[in-house]
């Protein structure tokens, strides 16, 4: 089963940088055509971008800049707990740290979000009188809290494994 989810984690990580950098290509022609009256021509394509704004294409490039490091690098900490799994041993002593740096990881997603939002709404002309909405997202921060707590969970388990190998 171990194998399956680092398989299905490999999978995952590469998908999201497929879609990131499909979705930074899309958002750059964008904003090129939108900077450009509209209209993005390049040899063999054309893009027309009518009725959005230039703020708005680089709220998505900023948003992208924010998630997408921060979802890979999850996913590589992640697959790295699986293949302890997978050899049969997850309470290995690397798993606590790689637990801890996740849910920073996380945090300083939510925390760069946080910043993001701030920092559009003031430099960024959106083109709409409704700023960008600075929202808290529980869920993630839940998960930080858990994952700190699973992380000293690992280290102690980690401890006592050690522990026993040195008895008789």
């Amino acid at each position: 089963m171990a194998a399956f989810l680092s398989l299905l984690m490999l999978a995952i990580i590469w998908l999201a940088v497929i879609a990131g950098v499909i979705a930074f290509l899309l958002l750059a022609i964008g904003l090129l055509g939108s900077l450009n009256g509209g209209v993005m021509e390049a040899p063999g394509m054309q893009a027309y971008v009518e009725g959005v704004t230039p703020g708005h294409f680089v709220a998505g490039l900023a948003s992208l800049a924010v998630f997408a490091p921060g979802i890979i690098y999850v996913c590589l900490q992640l697959r790295r707990i699986l293949s302890t799994l997978a050899a049969g041993d997850p309470f290995v002593p690397e798993n606590g740290p790689r637990l801890t740096r996740i849910a920073l990881a996380i945090g300083l997603v939510e925390l760069a979000r946080y910043l993001t939002v701030i920092l559009l709404n003031a430099l960024v002309d959106l083109g709409t009188e409704q700023p960008v909405r600075l929202s808290i997202n529980l869920a993630a921060w839940a998960a930080v809290v858990a994952l700190f707590i699973l992380a000293q969970v690992f280290r102690e388990g980690s401890r006592l494994r050690e522990e026993e190998k040195m008895t008789i």
